[in-house]
């Protein structure tokens, strides 16, 4: 049973990646490395983004519009 933290993408697989810190993004990036890394070592799986899969974005506060004068 899967518990949190990245998951291993391979259906099967149980192992997961805890992110030790939640406030860090460095301990946010070494649990994705650590999960790739688990993934070609041990199922020889290359992750390969697809065409229409978005990179993470920081929050973007939308724009107030301007009210147009008459």
């Amino acid at each position: 049973m899967r518990t949190g933290g990245f998951p291993c993408r391979l259906l099967g697989c149980d192992r997961t990646f805890q992110v030790v810190d939640q406030k860090s993004m460095d301990a946010l990036t070494a649990a994705s490395a650590a999960r790739s890394e688990h993934e070609v070592a041990a199922h020889s799986y290359q992750h390969v983004r697809l065409a229409d899969e978005r990179s993470y974005m920081s929050f973007q506060r939308a724009k107030a519009k301007q009210a147009s004068s008459k």
